[in-house]
């Protein structure tokens, strides 16, 4: 049986939003169409992946799950849609939104990028700009190193064999962060 780590990754996260940590979650589910029919159907985009709820903030994420040290750009990796939207959802007050990456390999490392840090870090890096980052500027994807400089991490624990992530915490820092940046 093939398993897609980004779909598991996405359960645990959602299992640890809803377990006693007491946070709103939904999953916007994908729609699946058989590879036959995908030229012949017109499905809508999902926005975003998540939606989060907490502490009177509203946060919109995409989840983002890989084995590499970096997550490309490329339109079939993160969709231009997708980063419109979070930025469109961004402007509302108490609404935090951004990329939630987690980097399986070595140590399974989780970080949320807000969509402004993110934008402003793909058009430096696509445009070869200056920049103050002390990790290596990649114009073709977002490094773990960057992650670690612009992003928040989301710590967890492997229990058994399922992740559980810190999510209050990460709510907490998250609108601390970001929450009256409006």
């Amino acid at each position: 049986m093939s398993k897609n780590e980004g779909k598991l990754f996405e359960g645990d996260f959602q299992a640890s939003a809803e377990s006693t940590q007491k946070i709103f979650f939904t999953r916007i589910k994908d729609t699946f169409i058989p590879a036959e029919l995908r030229n012949r159907i017109r499905v809508t985009k999902n926005d975003y992946d998540c939606m989060m709820f907490s502490e009177r903030y509203l946060f919109t994420l995409e989840l983002k799950s890989t084995k590499q040290k970096s997550v490309s750009f490329d339109e079939s990796v993160i969709k231009q849609h997708q980063i419109d939207k979070l930025k469109e959802a961004s402007d509302y007050n108490n609404v935090i939104s951004g990329f939630i990456i987690n980097f399986r390999e070595p140590d399974n490392k989780v970080f949320f990028v807000h969509i402004k840090d993110f934008v402003k870090y793909q058009f430096i890096a696509q445009n070869q700009f200056s920049h103050t980052y002390k990790s290596r500027v990649n114009k073709s994807s977002i490094p773990i190193g960057i992650c670690e400089e612009i992003g928040l991490e989301i710590n967890g624990f492997k229990k058994r064999s399922k992740w559980h992530y810190h999510l209050n915490d990460f709510v907490k820092y998250a609108i601390n962060t970001y929450g009256s940046s409006k």
